[in-house]
């Protein structure tokens, strides 16, 4: 059974041969805190917040506020709604603001001792407000994602993931314009507490000029 240093060493070895493979400033970070607030066994609302950074982990890149309201509907279906206003900085170094709203089905199942993720995600971004001129959207997509999952031990999980980004009403993206393939470590501290350890590669498709970012992210999870 791997041990809590093992785990560590084995995050740092690949988060640092990351940055080494990383090329033309493509090594991302991410940071998020997530506040879970039960309602009831089924119900639940979520406050998170997220930042982002590139070039070489050297800029600020995002910023986002969300806010979920998440049910489980049976013990193999979930489903969430989001709302999201999303800072991005733009090329004269401005941030330019993005809302963005999503809903998503989520279903689990247990393989044994894995478990099985699958989760349909369907999403809508405005660019600006609607009295701007500057107003675009929204923008649609649907993104489907599988993961699959094992805990070590109580204090301990990793899984895997793959996601495919599907633009819906965009016509010079067709077809998958976005892959995304993840690792997590999950580490519970208490029954209010855990952290997440993830690493993940997002590459683009179908676009003029395509680009593969590297990230590395650690995430806090609240729940009260």
């Amino acid at each position: 059974m791997m041990g809590k240093k093992g785990l560590l060493f084995w995050i740092c070895a690949v988060a640092q041969s990351l940055v080494v493979r990383a090329q033309q400033n493509d090594f991302a970070t991410w940071n998020y805190c997530n506040v879970t607030f039960k309602q009831s066994e089924n119900l639940s609302f979520t406050w998170s917040e997220h930042m982002l950074r590139n070039e070489n982990a050297t800029e600020l890149w995002l910023y986002i506020h969300d806010l979920s309201v998440n049910q489980w509907l049976n013990k193999r279906l979930s489903q969430e709604l989001h709302l999201r206003l999303v800072n991005q900085k733009q090329l004269n170094d401005a941030f330019g603001e993005r809302v963005l709203a999503y809903y998503a089905l989520n279903g689990h199942a247990k393989l044994g001792t894995w478990q099985l993720g699958v989760r349909s995600r369907w999403q809508a971004m405005a660019y600006g407000q609607h009295f701007n001129d500057a107003y675009k959207g929204p923008f649609v997509y649907h993104r489907a994602k599988i993961s699959l999952g094992k805990s070590v031990n109580y204090f301990w999980r990793w899984s895997v993931n793959a996601e495919l980004f599907q633009p819906i009403n965009r016509p010079n993206r067709k077809g998958i314009d976005q892959v995304r393939y993840g690792l997590t470590i999950s580490n519970t501290i208490n029954k209010r507490f855990s952290m997440d350890h993830f690493f993940q590669i997002q590459q683009q498709r179908n676009r003029l000029n395509p680009y593969t970012y590297y990230v590395y992210g650690i995430g806090c999870n609240f729940a009260f």
